[in-house]
C-alpha cells in the first residue's frame, strides 16, 4: 500500500517541531507518583461513549451508533451498541483503564451526581472546537457543562485536582468545508481559530483546577476513509494531510508558548502512521487496501449500518475488524484504539507518575 510522500515529510516536521512522537510542555514530579486519578474527557466521537441519545425514530447517520453492526466487538458490553462509534471501545474506555479505572466514567447526559465520582465524560460525537449547538456542543460549552457541576457543587476542588482530562477533537467538524478548491492559506487560518478554541480550553481547565490534561493532535485526516475514498482507499489524500500538519504544528507551538505546564500532546499523528506503514501491525492484508473501512457501502453519502425501506442492509462487514485499522469513514476498530493507546501508554503513564 503506498503512503504517499507527503505523509513521510509530515512525520519528518512533526519530530523535528516535537523531539518525538509525544510532545510534553512540563516534566514529571516523584510525588505524584502512585496517585489515583480521576478522569475528565471532552471532545468528539474519538471519545463519546453515549452522550449523542438514541434515536426517537427512524434510524439516521447521526443515530448509527446506537444500533448494529457498531458494538458487534465489544465484549465488555455486551458485544451490542452503546452509543460508541467504533465496533467496540474507543479511546476514552482504554485511557481509563490506562489510569486505572475499571471503564471510562459516565457519560454526561446519563450521569449521576449520587453516584462514587470517578469522572464525567462531557465528548459528544458529532463535536469540533468552533461552533457547535444544544445537542452538539462544541468544546468550550462541554467546558460550560464542567463548570456548571463545579459551581453546583456536584464536584469539588479535590476532585479536579485528582484529574486528568482528555481533549480529544479528531478534526472532520471543524475541517469538513476543506476541499480541493481550499488554499493552503485558508487552511492556516481555520487551523489558527481551531486550535486557538483548543488553547483556550486547556487554559480554562487548568483555572478551573485540573491538575494534568491529554490533548489529542490530528491523526493524518488524508488516511481516514471519507478522505482515501477517491484513490480507492489505496494511498492518502494530499489535503487531509495538509490539515493535520499545520493543525498540529500550531497547536505545539502554541501549547509550548503559553502552557503554564500540566499538559502532554497524544501525537496521534505519529502513532497512526506508525501503526499504518508497519507491516507486522496486523492490519494488512492482501485481499483488501489498507485503508478501506471494515464496514462500507457502496454509496459514498451513505453510513455504516444503514438499511432500505424494507430493512435490507446497503453496507456490508469485513470478516476480520480485529485485523483492519478504520472501522467506518473515519473511526478506528476497536483493535486499532488498543494498538494506538498501547503505544501512547508509556508517555501517559510517565507523565501521571503513575
Amino acid at each position: 500500500m503506498k503512503i504517499h510522500a507527503v505523509c513521510c515529510c509530515c512525520i519528518l516536521l512533526l519530530v523535528l517541531i516535537s523531539g518525538g512522537h509525544h510532545v510534553t510542555v512540563e516534566a514529571r514530579g516523584h510525588s505524584d507518583r502512585r496517585r489515583e486519578y480521576k478522569l475528565l474527557v471532552f471532545g468528539d466521537s474519538f471519545a463519546d461513549t453515549g452522550n449523542r441519545a438514541p434515536a426517537t425514530s427512524d434510524k439516521t447517520s447521526a443515530s448509527r451508533m446506537w444500533y448494529y453492526p457498531y458494538g458487534s466487538s465489544d465484549s465488555a458490553h455486551g458485544n451490542r451498541a452503546t452509543g460508541r462509534l467504533s465496533d467496540g471501545l474507543v479511546q476514552s474506555d482504554f485511557l481509563a483503564r490506562i489510569v486505572g479505572l475499571n471503564e471510562c466514567p459516565s457519560p454526561y447526559r446519563v450521569w449521576d451526581r449520587n453516584a462514587e465520582f470517578s469522572g464525567v465524560n462531557f465528548a459528544v460525537a458529532g463535536a469540533g472546537a468552533l461552533d457547535g449547538s444544544p445537542e452538539v456542543p462544541s468544546l468550550s460549552q462541554q467546558i460550560n457543562q464542567l463548570r456548571r457541576l463545579v459551581d453546583a457543587g456536584d464536584i469539588d476542588d479535590s476532585d479536579l485536582d485528582d484529574s486528568v482530562a482528555l481533549i480529544a477533537i479528531d478534526g472532520p467538524k471543524d475541517y469538513v468545508s476543506v476541499n480541493e478548491t481550499t488554499s493552503a492559506n485558508q487552511i492556516g487560518a481555520l487551523s489558527q481559530d481551531v486550535t486557538d478554541e483548543i488553547v483556550d480550553g486547556v487554559r480554562r481547565l487548568q483555572r478551573l483546577g485540573v491538575s494534568k490534561v491529554l490533548v489529542n493532535n490530528l491523526p493524518p485526516i488524508g488516511c481516514q476513509p471519507w478522505r482515501s475514498l477517491s484513490t480507492g482507499y489505496n494511498s492518502c489524500d494530499n489535503k487531509g494531510d495538509m490539515i493535520s500538519i499545520m493543525h498540529n504544528t500550531a497547536l505545539t507551538q502554541k501549547l509550548r508558548s503559553s502552557s503554564r505546564g500540566g499538559v502532554l500532546v497524544l501525537d496521534l499523528y505519529a502513532v497512526f502512521n506508525n501503526l499504518l506503514g508497519d507491516s507486522n501491525s496486523g492490519f494488512r492484508h492482501n485481499n483488501r487496501p489498507l485503508l478501506a473501512p471494515c464496514c462500507d457501502t457502496a454509496d459514498p453519502m451513505g453510513y455504516c449500518g444503514q438499511e432500505d425501506n424494507w430493512g435490507r442492509r446497503l453496507y456490508s462487514v469485513c470478516p476480520t475488524p480485529d485485523q483492519t485499522f478504520y472501522w467506518d469513514y473515519v473511526h478506528p476498530t476497536q483493535a486499532a484504539w488498543r494498538a494506538i493507546m498501547n503505544q501512547l501508554q508509556g508517555p501517559i503513564q510517565d507523565f501521571l507518575g503513575i
